[in-house]
């Protein structure tokens, strides 16, 4: 093709053809400027093309992720409010009008438990990568700004409660021998020492230390649940929703 347009301007010159010289000369250079524009058009297609197919591959990921989340915080909120009820009978327990020390030393030593599962974690890694790469800036304003404010809500829901854990951790921690050492619940049977030592550690601890720590770290521990759950439940109806609104986005896109 080139040769072919310069074997023409050498035969418009050879033939002096001035005028008709210039005039072909024009019409080159409009068709090499129509060529580039196509060109660029055609580049700037394939980038969209491409910009798209990565919005929706991160979208998909995004999604996954959110189900996740709804899996965890599903199985989260079922332990909290099974242990929550168990706390909450020994409240009731406690409360009765005719509770005595033998029923918080009971409790004290064969149910009361301080395990939990002190972990608050969501499923991070596409929001975390879209934010480092800068590749959230592909999505239009309105999507940009749905997953920018979902994403403060969980930054926000996880460090509240992992601040109300830290909480309760150092209220346990000031009992942690009744509470974590000779506690004879069912999690801990296969580790407690038992016998007539096991049985003097009970009898020299005070009824007052008894009634500290049993209403100390029910109380604390029901609270840290109150609040975790409410957390949790919060940030799942939000995911939940988070979900219908991207996969409609998708169903659109």
């Amino acid at each position: 093709m080139i040769k072919f347009f310069r074997h023409i301007r050498k035969s418009l010159l050879m033939e002096n053809k001035t005028s008709k010289y210039f005039k072909y000369a024009i019409g080159e250079i409009i068709l090499v400027v129509i060529g580039i524009l196509i060109a660029l058009q055609i580049n700037n297609w394939n980038e969209k093309r491409k910009s798209k197919v990565a919005v929706k591959i991160a979208l998909e990921s995004l999604i996954s992720d959110l189900k996740k989340d709804t899996l965890q915080l599903r199985e989260d909120l079922g332990y909290i409010d099974q242990d929550h009820n168990r706390l909450k009978d020994f409240r009731l327990r406690l409360s009765h009008p005719l509770a005595t020390i033998d029923s918080a030393r009971r409790i004290a030593r064969y149910e009361y438990s301080p395990f939990f599962d002190p972990s608050n974690t969501l499923n991070r890694n596409t929001i975390t990568s879209l934010l480092s790469t800068g590749r959230i800036d592909d999505f239009d304003q309105d999507l940009k700004n749905k997953i920018l404010t979902h994403n403060a809500e969980q930054i926000k829901g996880l460090r509240i409660m992992d601040q109300n854990v830290s909480i309760y951790l150092n209220n346990q921690t000031k009992y942690s021998d009744i509470v974590t050492v000779q506690s004879e619940n069912s999690r801990l049977d296969d580790y407690v020492v038992r016998g007539p030592l096991l049985d003097q550690y009970w009898k020299n601890k005070s009824d007052k230390e008894i009634l500290d720590t049993m209403l100390t770290m029910i109380t604390a521990k029901s609270l840290m649940y109150l609040i975790i759950g409410e957390y949790k439940r919060s940030i799942k109806d939000k995911t939940e929703d988070m979900i219908n609104y991207l996969e409609s986005y998708l169903d659109e896109y």
